[in-house]
């Protein structure tokens, strides 16, 4: 309890320095089934064809490297700016970054999305588990940080959900969780930012230009055949 104490009263980056070592052990991680469910609803969107190359953003100890790795034959990218949640990343993953060992390279990189134009190589971008880190002012820039990382025709797909009720009770720690955030947020500096409310559907299918994007999907996630609540949304670079 003290350790989160004091990670919650750190900065966004600090504190997920901190939490690093324990991460993977935290109801916070990415589910694997949501990895799985992704890619195969991926390989399907790309005609059951393996992508050349992807990259992740803010890709934490790597929850989604394992399952770009499976779909992929050239090179997965993993970005994310905590170099000790990069380093837990490494140790899962050392023999893909060993370039004899294994067909598809990767690279860990450290670094903030938001900082420095992308090189448009991706096939592939994807975001887990980080959109609740993305404040209002910044999901635009996010977007374009996207959209310039891939080649044309190229795919970037993030998990999310439906806007909750207020007036549904399961939706209740949601919002009462933001709200203790936000008073957070207002009285102690640095902020950490990290919302449940927040780059939810169907708001954010206004941040694609369709000058930009030539088609935006929206599925629902399956487990065993059944579906969820949760939405792949899957956007294709004109």
């Amino acid at each position: 309890m003290w350790e989160l104490v004091k990670q919650a009263l750190s900065s966004t980056k600090v504190g997920y320095d901190l939490l690093a070592p324990k991460f993977d052990y935290t109801p916070f991680a990415t589910p694997e089934w949501i990895i799985n469910a992704t890619m195969k609803q991926l390989l399907k969107e790309n005609g059951g064809k393996k992508f050349m190359s992807a990259k992740d953003f803010c890709t934490g100890t790597g929850a989604a490297i394992g399952g770009l790795l499976k779909i992929t034959n050239g090179v997965v990218i993993g970005i994310d700016w905590s170099e000790p949640m990069l380093e837990k990343a490494r140790e899962k993953f050392f023999p893909f970054l060993d370039y004899e060992l294994s067909s598809v390279r990767l690279y860990l990189v450290c670094g903030d999305i938001f900082q420095g134009p992308m090189h448009a190589n991706a096939e592939l971008v994807t975001c887990f588990g980080a959109l609740g880190h993305i404040e209002k002012h910044q999901q635009k820039a996010f977007m374009k940080q996207a959209h310039d990382a891939l080649r044309a025709n190229g795919i970037f797909a993030f998990v999310t959900a439906e806007r909750p009720k207020w007036y549904q009770p399961r939706s209740w720690p949601y919002f009462i969780f933001d709200a203790i955030m936000k008073v957070r947020n207002w009285a102690i500096k640095p902020e950490f930012v990290m919302y449940y409310i927040n780059f939810l559907l169907p708001d954010i299918l206004e941040l694609f230009d369709k000058e930009k994007w030539s088609e935006v999907k929206v599925v629902p996630l399956e487990v065993n055949g059944r579906k969820t609540e949760l939405r792949l949304v899957m956007a294709r670079k004109k």
